[in-house]
């Protein structure tokens, strides 16, 4: 995400979720949902998405909503519950925009975000 998009674009979520910050590794999951640009100039994107993680057929998921402003180093967006061992999570993430090292852009946007879980 950046801030090439005008206020009111939506975009879809359908993305895999990985290990660390390189693409390519390990898989944990997939993320399904969609964000729309929510300020004037793009950076402020409302977000979503439910995160469904690697076990079995993604037996296991949580489900995020709230605001990700990629002009400030971190934003936090709430857990609004989930399923199998996640069901009622309670909680929040806290999200980092991940600038591109090895060149992978989409249309010169960042599209890596790390996501750091806090579950209560």
């Amino acid at each position: 995400m950046g801030t090439n998009f005008l206020q009111g674009t939506m975009t879809v979520i359908d993305d895999e979720l990985i290990k660390g910050h390189e693409l390519g590794s390990g898989l944990v999951g997939k993320a399904q949902g969609f964000y729309v640009a929510s300020s004037e100039d793009g950076s402020s994107q409302a977000m979503a998405f439910t995160a469904m993680f690697e076990s079995g057929n993604f037996v296991d998921s949580l489900s995020f909503f709230g605001v990700h402003c990629s002009a400030v180093s971190e934003s936090q967006i709430a857990i609004m519950g989930g399923t199998g061992k996640y069901v009622n999570a309670k909680g929040y993430t806290t999200v980092k925009t991940i600038p591109s090292t090895n060149g992978h852009t989409t249309d010169g946007v960042e599209t890596l975000l790390q996501f750091t879980v806090y579950l209560a």
